[in-house]
């Protein structure tokens, strides 16, 4: 047995590093273990200090904002300690927008929050910046973002660490965590087992194999390239690129001593190691198609790495679920940034039981069943906290148990398996897959609990029908909390493409008065035909082309039609939405042929909308693959709208998932699940 020192830390990236220090410098003994230093997410980093040309918001763009502004005194503390480099540089990023191929310049495939930060049109973005790709049509300037050179960062950790005489053995595979009473009273290791009055965990992508925590790896590939002499700027040597350059299809970070870093992929592959042809290639084009310089630039590295992401990437902070178990995993695309605010926050829980209210969003608790993803308590200290639940607590494992009836409370759909990924619809992200409508309701107070616990974030509104107060919809514009929900405005009842467009901008109009100012969503409908309601192709097409210039984010209400889903995303519409059935219908999916051929094509997100009468059919199009439902006549008419919704909402996971895993191919044989062999015979 191994007696560690006062805090036992696993985990050798950059995170558990500076935790370290940051524990050493305050007088805790630090012991650490680490696997493989080298196999650390710090390595496939690229250094980006980058919390505005992230698009980050909420607590995660708090945390971030707090962390960047620490880093030019945390970086020069190290270096004071060490003598070496990191590299941290306050270059500033531009965040680049880049025209739709084959588009007129004002459809753009790329739209940053501004932040307050000075936009650059066409003109002002190419002066700025010489050499950009004829596709860069602008982007904004955030002067405060920058970056630090990643790989010297986390040496110049690994020096101060030693220096200030952190205990560190590498090579070291931790096996398990030995709990008891609700405490970690052991670490099994491949070198035995150490014990430790308290444990943090640091271990990145591999946090799952210790701890039930959603953490999954996301491979990340990279590459360099070497600026050239030929290449510098002026005879004084300056150089080509002198900020970061974030673009949709790539980012490029300039490092002082001539290289060029790009990355970076983004890969639910598992740990499958290695470059791959069409990573490198992906990189590649986005890259060149910002800078095209770079394709003459000779490669210098390449590499890969795993980040460990989150289902709503952002980190898992603060008091594990042992009394004396501290969490500091899932940083995903920004642990580079965070590590500073990492250590810090950290090292208050764990020398002072000092819980920044920060950390309330970052809990591990939020992933619980029935918890939807909401921000967890903010952690008291141990004295005054109820004891948290064991590691193999039914709590973190079971899913939410569905209400009975509508008299009763049901709780918001949720899953103990995350959705790895979140939904994106035109920069936007989203938790839930599953939209829900607002009209068929009996009252308002039913429509609102049944929202609820569907789970469902956006909830489409038809304008015309708010605006002209028809029967079912005074005041429904009022009638949701629109501070919790996204409002899709839709534009039911309209026959023309100049109907549509008219109402769309009313829809926009709506969105603000009640509160969110930057919606430009739409969810167009364009249905001269009153007995089917079946959407007029190309009268959709007409209106999607015109909304898409005026600055709409539309999501095109279609026929199961492949070919036109192309067109209208082409045009730059933000989503397709193939119809399953007749709306309000019931009949479930009779396009399914047609819809996998969307979804087979289609770069943006498919939403399969109308004709889904049951939690066995959304299931089903998710299992199809498609990105999203809409559902409000099957839920809205039920007997029990409210346990309705909740059960779309589970059964949307569910279809999700089993996306996600793959099933098994069908056979015209059977297959037995216990072989024969090795079988007592005789």
């Amino acid at each position: 047995m191994n007696s560690a020192s006062d805090v036992l830390i696993i985990g050798g990236g950059a995170v558990g590093l500076a935790i370290a220090v940051e524990l050493r410098l305050r007088g805790v003994s630090v012991t650490l273990l680490s696997r493989d230093f080298k196999q650390a997410a710090s390595h496939a980093a690229a250094g980006m200090l980058a919390p505005y040309a992230e698009h980050l918001d909420g607590p995660m763009l708090d945390l971030c904002l707090q962390s960047r502004a620490l880093y030019p005194d945390w970086t020069q503390k190290l270096e004071d300690l060490t003598g070496q480099s990191t590299g941290y540089w306050p270059c500033g990023i531009l965040s680049l927008e880049l025209a739709i191929e084959g588009s007129s310049p004002r459809q753009r495939a790329h739209l940053p929050s501004p932040h307050s930060s000075p936009y650059l049109d066409t003109a002002a973005i190419h002066l700025a910046q010489p050499g950009l790709g004829d596709r860069v049509v602008g982007g904004w300037w955030y002067a405060e973002d920058g970056q630090v050179d990643n790989r010297a960062l986390t040496l110049t950790l690994r020096l101060a660490a030693e220096s200030l005489g952190v205990e560190m053995h590498e090579g070291v595979e931790v096996l398990g965590l030995e709990q008891r009473r609700e405490q970690v009273v052991g670490v099994q290791t491949s070198a035995g087992l150490w014990r430790s009055p308290h444990y943090i965990l640091a271990t990145g992508a591999w946090s799952r194999a210790l701890l039930p925590v959603p953490v999954q790896p996301r491979k990340g590939q990279m590459f360099s390239v070497t600026v050239p002499s030929g290449a510098m700027a002026s005879a004084t040597a300056e150089l080509p690129l002198q900020q970061v350059l974030y673009a949709p299809g790539a980012y490029i970070v300039p490092r002082r001593d001539g290289r060029i870093v790009v990355g970076a992929t983004s890969e639910p592959v598992g740990f499958m190691p290695g470059n791959t042809p069409a990573g490198l290639n992906e990189l590649l084009a986005g890259a060149i198609a910002v800078y095209p310089a770079l394709q003459h630039f000779p490669i210098q590295e390449t590499w890969w790495g795993f980040r460990p992401a989150t289902p709503d990437e952002m980190p898992i902070l603060g008091p594990g679920p042992c009394d004396n178990l501290t969490l500091a995993v899932g940083h995903y695309r920004n642990g580079i940034l965070l590590t500073p605010m990492t250590a810090r926050l950290i090292a208050d829980w764990v020398c002072h039981q000092q819980a920044d209210p920060l950390l309330a969003a970052f809990s591990w608790q939020r992933f619980q069943a029935g918890a939807g993803l909401l921000p967890a308590p903010v952690p008291q200290p141990p004295s005054s906290q109820a004891s948290p639940p064991p590691l193999n607590s039914a709590a973190m494992i079971q899913t939410a148990t569905p209400a009975d009836p509508i008299s009763a409370e049901v709780p918001i759909a949720s899953t103990s398996t995350p959705d790895p990924k979140l939904l994106i619809i035109a920069g936007r992200k989203f938790r839930s897959r599953l939209m829900t409508g607002t009209g068929k309701y009996a009252n308002f107070d039913l429509m609102r609990r049944s929202i609820a616990a569907s789970g469902s974030e956006i909830v489409t509104v038809a304008v015309r029908r708010v605006q002209t107060n028809a029967p079912g919809h005074e005041g429904l514009g009022e009638a949701l909390d629109w501070k919790t929900l996204w409002m899709l405005p839709n534009t039911a009842g309209c026959k023309t493409a100049e109907e549509a467009i008219r109402v769309a901008r009313l829809g926009r109009e709506m969105a603000k008065l009640l509160g969110q100012e930057d919606n430009n969503f739409v969810k167009l409908e364009v249905i001269p035909d009153a007995k089917y309601l079946l959407p007029d192709p190309i009268g959709t097409l007409q209106a999607a082309e015109q909304l898409v210039k005026e600055g709409f984010a539309v999501l095109p209400y279609i026929n199961a039609d492949p070919l036109l889903a192309k067109r209208l995303e082409e045009a730059g519409c933000a989503t397709v939405m193939p119809l399953g059935s007749p709306i309000g219908s019931g009949q479930g999916i009779r396009n399914a042929a047609n819809i996998q051929i969307i979804i087979e094509n289609a770069s943006v997100p498919v939403v399969v909308d109308a004709g889904i009468g049951a939690p066995s059919e959304a299931a089903q199009a998710m299992e199809m693959g498609a990105d999203a439902l809409l559902i409000n006549t099957a839920i809205a008419q039920a007997q029990d709208p409210v346990l309705m919704g909740h059960a779309m909402g589970l059964a949307t996971q569910a279809g999700r998932l089993a996306y996600l895993s793959g099933r098994i191919p069908v056979k015209s044989y059977a297959s037995a699940s216990s072989p024969l062999t090795g079988t007592v015979t005789g």
